[in-house]
């Protein structure tokens, strides 16, 4: 199984799926896509040898391998207290169009 994380924060998929022998069944990530700093230098320091394609938004100019699986989580701060409830009127909530583009 190879698949794609967007938003990919610290790679919470590959954390997740790690006791479960996520490797010996033949998972691999083929890429992430995160901007943050610090998760940046994350996925740098735990996964070198997987590409961080960077920007969402410009998931059209991608060139990664096919994937059989789309894995992420797009930004929840829009549609909660937190980010004061702005939803789609934040260009965090807007990410989740994105990721519906990129899947489509």
């Amino acid at each position: 199984m190879i698949y794609g994380s967007i938003c990919s924060g610290i790679e919470a998929a590959s954390v997740a799926w790690r006791p479960l022998g996520w490797r010996p069944l033949g998972w691999r990530c083929a890429f992430t896509s995160e901007i943050e700093p610090f998760p940046c230098a994350v996925l740098q320091h735990h996964y070198p040898d997987v590409p961080n394609l960077g920007n969402l938004t410009k998931h059209e100019t991608w060139n990664h391998e096919p994937i059989d699986l789309l894995v992420g989580g797009t930004p929840c701060q829009s549609f909660s207290v937190a980010g004061l409830r702005q939803g789609l009127h934040d260009p965090r909530g807007n990410l989740t169009l994105t990721f519906l583009g990129l899947v489509a």
